[in-house]
């Protein structure tokens, strides 16, 4: 038995209580969506080009919803609960599969970040100092 699309849909759309497959860019929407994504891309086996193509959305639509949930879900406690919750719903799904583990390859952050991060742009900020951002790198 495996996951199809429509169920994680269904399930996500019920959780939420919305249908995600509407042209909005609120904010709840799109969250709802960068979940589907996400949990569409680690219980199925589907490229991101079909995984895209259940929302008529492309493959770099979903590419991006993918990741900017990874990145939500680091910064966001509120969003991190609600992929949590929803992950093990859809995971009882396929009980005789073992939990897909993520390994996270380790981001350097530049301390300057942290320091200009209320900022438009931390490469202006750095190539008026006289030197960009990736010598920066090189420096520290």
């Amino acid at each position: 038995m495996t996951i199809k699309l429509k169920q994680i849909e269904l399930i996500v759309e019920r959780y939420f209580a919305m249908k995600i497959n509407v042209k909005s860019r609120s904010r709840y929407l799109v969250d709802a969506r960068k979940m589907y994504f996400s949990l569409a891309r680690v219980f199925t086996g589907k490229s991101l080009a079909v995984i895209g193509n259940s929302l008529n959305r492309d493959h770099a639509t979903a590419l991006h919803n993918i990741r900017s949930c990874d990145d939500l879900r680091k910064t966001d406690k509120e969003f991190d609960e609600k992929y949590i919750a929803l992950y093990n719903i859809v995971s009882r799904l396929k009980p005789d599969v073992k939990k897909n583990k993520t390994y996270e390859i380790p981001r350097v952050i530049h301390p300057g970040y942290f320091r200009y991060a209320d900022k438009k742009s931390i490469r202006k900020i750095f190539n008026k100092r006289g030197h960009s951002a990736k010598q920066c790198y090189e420096l520290h």
